[in-house]
């Protein structure tokens, strides 16, 4: 046997095995990172890039059916599909149906997180009853709820995640931090709640004459006179940072930012500013410069304001809104001038520093209605603007916009949770998602003004309605002995009820 010939043929073996198990692994590596890419072969044979979406529910367990095709996973619930816009039906024994067309883009996530389903039979509890109930308010994290009854001297704040629902008294001398004698025949107005909710902004009014505190709900008498602490004729107040230890304030068209622990009041920033909203330590604002509107943004801390852009066709009469927000890294400003939209995002631009443009044009167009009212959800995803019977939304994640007709007109955006959004029609409480599909009726009859919520836990669907009614005549001891000439006054009885979402 030639040995050298033998050597040669096996180092030949040796070299095709190398040569076959490395393409082998390439292949392996390129398949798995098609598939980690979402790529698969469709019906034709053909390769094609699908994408995830990932559907979670309330309550969790739903059953799950893509397209008429029942799945055998349930809620919280992920898969690959095809790019496109899928039927996805969400459903669960004792609960009504989540119904939507899913569009899914290729190669990207998309995520469902508003998926609610509510229980088909309406029973509800009593938990707390108020008297002439004046004010109420539910906390952005939807777990705390403070009311105000007509001449009382106290607000109560109601932890309401428990089952059962604990409330603290707490003094109004105390929040609203007054040298002056107290005229609890005053209407509170709640502005804006701080990041952990433990403060909030409030509008104190009687009669005419108005004052601004900030209320520290677990220190009553920690509270701060805003208005006789600065002796400033404020117009609007927007909290600066996580702790509301740095506000923004409007003072006769002037923009300051103070400082409350070192009691410092800055410069004036920017004068004849008409509208203004922020981003914690960032603003925005619209203000007039000889016969000319110009958008600006400030950062604290920063010498001057940066103009974002000239309005050149507001005049004195357009209606103009402003809204700020960071979905994930992607800081966003919104602003509409009459009918005209345009969202800009990705990073405030710093004064005199970017030499490019940090912000880039998102969404461009005309409204077919003239915005009245505009809100931002929790976490700052969903942009809603609403006129007339009609609503645009628009959601940060995905870049979609949605129109939406209503039933009747919006006297305010109300959130449910974070992506629900609820009007009283016809003395029901209707609810509806963000981009208008799934509109259910979720309390059949109610009678009043105030918000309805459902706590943050996800236990319970919180409103209010009026119980019942008492004539109380000055001077009897009891309606039955009251002269019909003398002055009499209604007693309102509301009754905090609730629904379990569970069953």
């Amino acid at each position: 046997m030639d040995r050298a010939k033998a050597k040669k043929m096996r180092n030949i073996r040796v070299i095709a095995t190398n040569i076959f198990m490395s393409i082998s692994v390439v292949a392996i590596v390129f398949v798995l990172m098609l598939v980690a890419m979402g790529f698969t072969f469709n019906e034709s044979g053909g390769l094609e890039q699908a994408g995830l979406a990932q559907i979670v529910s309330h309550p969790s367990g739903a059953n799950v059916e893509i397209d008429g095709n029942n799945q055998m996973s349930r809620t919280e619930f992920s898969k690959m599909l095809s790019s496109g816009t899928h039927n996805i039906r969400i459903s669960k024994p004792g609960y009504d149906t989540w119904v939507k067309n899913l569009k899914v883009d290729a190669g990207l996530l998309t995520r469902v997180e508003w998926v609610r389903l509510f229980p088909k039979k309406f029973e509800s509890q009593d938990t707390l009853s108020f008297n002439n109930l004046q004010n109420a308010t539910f906390s952005a994290d939807r777990k705390h709820l403070i009311v105000q009854e007509k001449d009382s001297n106290s607000l109560k704040y109601i932890d309401i995640q428990s089952d059962n629902p604990h409330v603290n008294e707490l003094s109004l001398n105390d929040c609203l931090s007054t040298k002056d004698k107290l005229d609890s025949k005053g209407n509170l107005s709640f502005i804006a709640w701080n990041e952990d909710n433990s403060k909030v902004i409030a509008k104190w009014t009687v009669g005419e004459k108005s004052s601004w505190h900030l209320i520290n709900l677990d220190h009553p008498d920690h509270s701060i006179n805003l208005s006789q602490e600065y002796e400033l004729n404020f117009s609007s107040i927007l909290i600066a940072n996580d702790s509301a230890t740095k506000i923004w304030t409007l003072e006769k068209g002037n923009l300051h930012l103070i400082d409350l622990n070192s009691h410092n009041v800055s410069d004036t920033i920017a004068s004849n500013i008409e509208k203004i909203a922020n981003n914690k330590n960032t603003v925005s604002f619209v203000n007039k410069d000889t016969d000319k509107y110009h958008l600006n943004i400030f950062k604290e801390g920063e010498q001057d304001y940066t103009e974002l852009a000239s309005l050149d066709n507001a005049t004195d009469d357009t209606i103009i809104r402003l809204a700020m927000g960071t979905y994930w890294s992607e800081e966003w400003l919104a602003y509409s001038v009459g009918q005209q939209l345009k969202i800009i995002s990705g990073k405030y631009p710093n004064y005199d520093k970017d030499k490019k443009p940090s912000l880039e044009e998102k969404y461009d167009s005309k409204m077919d209605f003239l915005p009245q009212l505009a809100s931002v959800n929790a976490n700052q995803r969903i942009l809603v603007l609403s006129g007339d019977n009609k609503l645009l939304s628009y959601d940060f994640e995905t870049k979609e916009k949605y129109d939406v007709e209503l039933s009747g007109p919006l006297t305010n955006i109300n959130w449910l949770d974070n992506y629900i959004i609820w009007q009283t029609i016809d003395n029901k409480i209707v609810a509806r998602d963000f981009d208008g599909d799934n509109r259910r009726e979720i309390i059949p009859s109610v009678d009043n003004p105030f918000p309805t919520v459902i706590s943050e836990n996800n236990k319970y669907l919180y409103y209010f309605d009026i119980t019942e009614t008492e004539s109380v005549t000055e001077g009897a001891d009891s309606p039955s002995d009251a002269d019909p000439t003398t002055n009499t006054e209604n007693t309102l009885k509301y009754t905090l009820k609730r629904q379990k979402l569970e069953i």
